[in-house]
């Protein structure tokens, strides 16, 4: 994601641009990570109504990862740039350069065990036992035009700008976490015990189901965050920030 305005005053680039990477899903958008347990057994129901009987509620867990960003100050404003334009946030030629960039991968993955009895017609009965949502922000690298020294006040200036997309980004991350929870939660308790030839197939479908149906509330935070962000990518933000300092 994109968050740049070009820097009132003197110099007539921005000084920082903030991405956040999308996520990828069978619907193109989120990164999953599957991991599914199989069980077995005897007959364990013989008719729809039987196998629909052994619904529990799905246990759901949520593992909240925030990565330590990184400082990256091996490179140019222009290679900084570069970096931008590969990952496909920075298109417009009026941006010739960067001084800062923070780059983060932001997103869910899920992991779901299955429980499954086969009957005597050769199908399963299966339900969905547990999921685990593992969501946050696995990499943050932020990116500091190698020309300032970590001693100069340009650099403090550009690192306590994009330490504050960081915090940003987790607060975001904080609040949205109860709203993505509750809909996993909703989502996962409305599968109901199915038959199936292909446990296996059946249970990789179950993930996607589930990636697909948190879709619209993952949309919305990531609009949310974006939006949040912009707030400290602004004209005022940026001569307020250029004016703590005369190195530049």
């Amino acid at each position: 994601m994109r968050c740049s305005v070009k820097l009132a005053g003197r110099r007539k680039q921005p000084l920082f641009r903030l991405i956040g990477l999308p996520w990828r899903s069978a619907t193109g958008q989120i990164v999953s990570l599957i991991s599914i347990l199989w069980g077995s057994g005897n007959s364990y129901a013989d008719t729809d109504k039987n196998c629909l009987a052994i619904w529990t509620q799905p246990n759901i867990s949520i593992n909240v990862i925030f990565a330590t960003p990184t400082i990256d100050r091996g490179n140019s404003s222009h290679q900084i740039e570069r970096i931008a334009k590969k990952s496909g946030y920075a298109k417009s030629s009026r941006h010739a350069s960067l001084l800062g960039l923070t780059h983060s991968s932001i997103g869910p993955s899920i992991g779901a065990s299955t429980k499954y009895k086969q009957l005597k017609s050769g199908q399963y009965c299966l339900r969905l036992e547990t999921v685990k949502l593992t969501f946050g922000a696995r990499k943050t690298d932020i990116y500091i035009d190698r020309k300032y020294r970590n001693d100069t006040c340009a650099y403090q200036a550009i690192l306590e700008h994009e330490e504050e997309h960081v915090r940003i980004n987790k607060k975001m991350i904080d609040e949205y976490l109860p709203k993505i929870t509750e809909v996993l939660t909703e989502r996962a308790a409305a599968i109901r015990p199915f038959f199936t030839k292909h446990p296996k197939d059946a249970g990789k479908s179950i993930v996607n189901r589930l990636l697909f149906e948190l879709d619209p509330v993952l949309t919305e935070f990531n609009e949310a965050r974006k939006k949040a962000n912009d707030v400290i990518d602004t004209r005022d933000s940026y001569a307020a920030t250029q004016a703590k300092c005369d190195d530049w």
